[in-house]
């Protein structure tokens, strides 16, 4: 994308967010012929949203987001949902609560109401049903690891960090298979991977839709293999 260009997915739907139908936004131009709608170009306005909190949340069930923003993906663990609002709500648990349609499940949480940082976590026999990071930016948390946990384990979940013990597997660059940036630079050390047909063997990556090959092969570029002492 170059300056003065904006994206948005165009087969997104209200089920994954509240404003995302391209239809809404572009125009009703149609080919004469096949009558397929112009939905890869439109001219648009594009005015910043003003956020007064942001959150980004996981669950084992899908959430029922109600905020100014959100949107929402499907993950092998269950749900993960960007959201972002004008105004904060008064009871942060309540709404957690509501979002999940979790009334009586069991609660961890932190809050530190001065600083509008806010982190709860429902669960269940030790299991992890939701969970939501709430700050006044962006959530800087490790949102690849999170998505991962639903259903898991809910001990540490409010550091929103991979623990110290768990490898942590970078950014996602292999979206169908779930594979990191940092699990492609291990194996490539540790196996001594060449080519994105090995790392494909190796972990599957670039396997499937094949759109993160490129990827996959500038990040072998900046990998610098260890060299045997002479």
């Amino acid at each position: 994308m170059s300056v003065g260009q904006v994206f948005a997915p165009m087969h997104w739907t209200g089920e994954t967010a509240p404003s995302a139908r391209i239809d809404a936004l572009v125009t009703g131009a149609v080919d004469p012929i096949s009558g397929q709608p112009e939905s890869k170009a439109a001219v648009v306005s594009v005015h910043k949203f003003e956020a007064a909190w942001y959150g980004f949340a996981v669950s084992l069930d899908m959430a029922c987001p109600k905020s100014d923003y959100w949107a929402m993906a499907r993950t092998e663990a269950g749900y993960r949902v960007e959201l972002a609002g004008r105004n904060a709500p008064q009871d942060w648990e309540q709404s957690a609560r509501a979002l999940f349609d979790l009334p009586n499940a069991q609660i961890t949480s932190f809050s530190d109401p001065a600083r509008n940082l806010h982190r709860l976590a429902f669960h269940a026999a030790g299991r992890l049903l939701a969970a939501i990071f709430i700050a006044p930016e962006p959530v800087a948390v490790m949102r690849d690891y999170l998505a991962t946990r639903p259903g898991e384990d809910v001990d540490q979940i409010l550091t929103g960090r991979t623990p110290a013990d768990v490898p942590d597997p970078g950014p996602v660059l292999c979206s169908c298979f779930g594979v990191g940036i940092n699990t492609i630079a291990r194996a490539v050390e540790a196996d001594r991977l060449m080519t994105v047909e090995e790392i494909g063997q190796s972990l599957r990556a670039g396997t499937n839709c094949g759109s993160c090959k490129p990827e996959i092969a500038n990040l072998l570029k900046t990998l610098t293999l260890p060299q045997a002492a002479e």
